[in-house]
């Protein structure tokens, strides 16, 4: 849009002057909406399409506002405050903290009403995703206000959804709008005016920086304070990110302030809000605001220029600045706040000048800073007071470090062998239950019954073998299932339901079993229990020795957890158990259940979901490496240090591995747990340090001014010979060290030169004579 054969086609542009004198609108200045296209177009200067004209709404018979005296979790509604397009503005209270709050309750009157039990709801059905489309909307405005702090920008306490709507929570000032404040103060001069602005400039450049615009700056949106009369930035009900593509949301316009790019689908930035900003000041200045953007797309520009409506009240520079702002297309204003702020203030620069300072100085300052990076600088007091606590000081904070860290080192090592000792002990109790489980497979395999049944199966062998498993189950409370399996793999009798008849072939243990190998999986969640458990596998043999069949038996996953967790004792320590592969098959957070300690290779990670060991989909990992590396198929005992991504905190563990078996059983411990009562000691130590060297900084204070004090004398009656005031230049002495000793050789040098004055003065009196 640089010259006249890129403007926008005036034909293109929607009717918005018909729709702003719509006798239906009270408010001339009222936010339009216009829904996007269906239809991305690449065109940008094509606008997007107004809606069809509203088909007539019926009355409704519920009031819009919310009557008073009215409860939203603790605040009681008191009065409406104000009642827009967009919604409602309530006085309320805070019933708690007894103070009084601003509420704003999304409820588009065009598009929704209330119904009688009290809540919001669509018109129409055609209105539903305009009005879905608005609150998720409200819902930014209320995020995006929650991110800022700055004292002219509105504050919200909170928002939440209630009554199919929304609500939010905003700070409650006394005063009212800079539309209805303006007509009683428009005689302000330029200066009191850009004071007025500045803050107001500072709180809208943050709001840029934090990557939004506001996107319907104008009078009603600025609020004045009653307080101090500074203003205050409302309504973020247009807001939005400045990456947030555009065919993602209603484009909001004011006419009058709103700029071409919120009319068609242009890009929007800080210039879109200095657009909205210079109208502002149009209007404050005119009287009237500007002819709408769509109408000023031709040549000439029909708006009459700032620079002839406020000639003679205001300067040139200030008049140009807001010209500047609007110009119609986008490239031609300042490209954000700072630019423009530099034009505004033009013929006032003491005022932007002063605002530069203040906040300069809230930024610390650069002569302290300078000053603390130069020691040499420093005061002899300061620096004497420095060293004096430093010197009594220092010693006794690396004791008490040494102290603390020596303690942490002993008491490190002591819970570590705690530990390590802790899981030996858990470890070697799991291997007994293992082996205790393992020769009970290898007794029931040598039941001469389980040989009759496999080779001549009939329904009374069957009857004696079910009989002999249940009262193995029975006999024995860590054992849940026992099985006697064919040479095909197939289950002629189980003490568990639904297992008979099922064919386990496939599985590791029955191929280990059948090559006459005695076999323990790892733990392994069933098919059919849908539990975690361990299977054990031993052949079965004929009087030749054949192997014609295997007995099973699957150990419940849970005892092992039992032996596990009874050893932490509902401490803060956790327990693990750690297969061959590196993966956690118990530990006492449940959810950490089947992850890997590291990521394993692809194709281990596709055999273990192939053979659906875990009912998994995938092998997640928790990405410990120092842990893994200790413990992942240990052969011996042992403690480790590492960082656990699980608490997030540096922990101690220690490991053992489990006797006839490819497990390693951890015992994990927050270091924070045992470090804890030394870090109180460290704390009332560097308390008790501290409390000495504040009492020694009083005496350091008063030691180093009785020493700066004589030399300050010295200054001071060194400047006085300067000036030959020999009356100010002696000193007095008030002690007989080196620095008295000093003083009265400086009294001394004093009496001789006045003496010596005497003379020269007497001399030339005797020559005169």
């Amino acid at each position: 849009m640089a010259n006249d054969s890129n403007k926008t086609d005036e034909s293109s542009l929607p009717d918005i002057t018909r729709l702003a004198r719509d006798g239906r609108r009270a408010d001339p200045d009222a936010t339009v909406v216009m829904p996007p296209s269906a239809a991305a177009d690449s065109d940008p200067t094509v606008v997007l399409a107004r809606p069809p004209e509203p088909e007539p709404k019926p009355e409704d018979t519920t009031p819009l506002a919310l009557p008073a005296g009215f409860r939203l979790f603790e605040y009681r509604v008191d009065k409406v405050l104000g009642q827009g397009g967009f919604g409602i503005t309530y006085l309320a209270s805070d019933v708690n903290l007894n103070s009084r709050v601003a509420i704003k309750e999304y409820l588009p009157e065009q598009f929704a009403c209330r119904t009688e039990d009290i809540s919001v709801a669509p018109r129409t059905v055609t209105d539903g995703d305009f009005f879905e489309r608005g609150l998720e909307s409200y819902l930014v405005e209320a995020r995006t206000l929650a991110t800022f702090r700055h004292p002219n920008i509105v504050k919200v306490a909170r928002f939440f959804e209630a009554h199919n709507t929304a609500y939010m929570v905003l700070e409650y000032e006394h005063g009212e709008s800079l539309k209805k404040w303006w007509p009683r103060h428009k005689a302000m001069s330029e200066i009191d005016l850009l004071g007025l602005l500045a803050p107001l400039l500072d709180g809208l450049a943050v709001v840029h920086e934090a990557g939004f615009l506001h996107r319907d700056i104008k009078p009603d949106n600025i609020y004045v304070r009653d307080a101090d009369g500074s203003l205050v930035l409302l309504d973020f009900g247009a807001a939005r990110q400045v990456t947030k593509a555009r065919s993602e949301e209603d484009n909001f316009v004011t006419p009058g302030y709103g700029p071409i790019e919120q009319y068609v689908l242009a890009e929007q930035g800080p210039w879109t809000d200095v657009y909205a900003l210079g109208a502002t000041l149009y209007w404050m200045i005119c009287g009237k605001r500007p002819q709408q953007a769509p109408d000023r797309m031709v040549f000439p520009d029909p708006m009459v220029p700032a620079l002839e409506m406020g000639k003679g009240r205001y300067s040139l520079e200030f008049l140009a600045a807001i010209d500047w702002a609007l110009k119609p297309e986008t490239q031609d204003r300042p490209r954000d706040i700072a630019e423009f702020r530099e034009a505004l203030f033009a013929a006032h620069p003491s005022i932007g000048n002063l605002q530069e300072a203040l906040r300069a100085g809230e930024k610390g300052g650069g002569r302290i800073g300078q000053m603390l990076l130069h020691p040499g600088t420093w005061p002899l007091a300061v620096k004497m007071t420095i060293a004096l606590v430093l010197t009594a000081l220092t010693p006794m904070l690396i004791v008490a470090y040494y102290n603390y860290t020596s303690s942490v080192a002993r008491v490190s090592a002591a819970e570590l062998r705690n530990l390590e000792q802790l899981s030996s002990s858990v470890s070697g109790r799991l291997g007994q239950l293992m082996a205790d489980s393992s020769g009970l497979a290898l007794f029931l395999s040598r039941d001469p019954e389980f040989a009759a049944l496999l080779q001549k199966p009939t329904e009374a062998s069957k009857a004696k073998v079910l009989a002999t498993l249940k009262d193995v189950v029975t006999a024995n409370p860590d054992v849940q299932v026992a099985t006697i399996l064919n040479a095909d793999g197939k289950a002629l009798v189980s003490s568990y339901p639904g297992v008979a008849g099922g064919n386990f072939g496939y599985r590791q243990y029955f191929l280990e079993g059948i090559r006459g190998r005695r076999y323990a999986t790892s733990i392994i969640v069933g098919a059919t229990a849908g539990e975690p458990g361990v299977f054990f596998a031993n052949p079965v043999k004929d009087s030749a020795g054949k192997v014609i069949g295997v007995v099973t038996l699957r150990v419940k996953g849970s005892s092992i957890s039992s032996i596990l967790e009874a050893a932490r004792e509902e401490s803060d320590r956790s327990a693990m158990l750690v297969d061959a592969d590196g993966i956690i098959v118990h530990h006492t957070d449940k959810s950490q259940l089947y992850k890997s300690l590291v990521t394993l290779p692809a194709d281990k990670a596709g055999e273990i979901v192939y053979d659906q060991r875990f009912r998994r989909e995938k092998i997640d990992t928790v990405n410990m490496p120092d842990l893994a590396a200790a413990v992942t198929g240990a052969k011996a005992r042992g403690y480790v240090d590492y960082r656990s991504t699980i608490s997030g905190k540096e922990e101690i563990a220690g490991f053992a591995p489990v006797p006839g078996n490819e497990w390693t059983v951890v015992m994990t411990e927050s270091r924070e747990v045992f470090e804890k009562p030394l870090r109180r000691v460290l704390v009332n130590v560097i308390t008790s340090v501290l409390l000495v060297g504040l009492v020694f900084l009083v005496l350091a204070v008063w030691f180093a001014r009785k020493i700066v004090r004589p030399i300050e004398s010295l200054t001071a009656a060194a400047h006085a010979l300067k000036s030959a005031d020999y009356d100010k230049a002696n000193v007095p002495v008030t002690s007989s060290d080196e620095i008295g000793q000093f003083m009265r050789v400086f009294n001394t040098m004093i009496d001789v030169l006045r003496q010596r004055e005497r003379e020269l003065a007497a001399g030339g009196r005797g020559k005169r004579r």
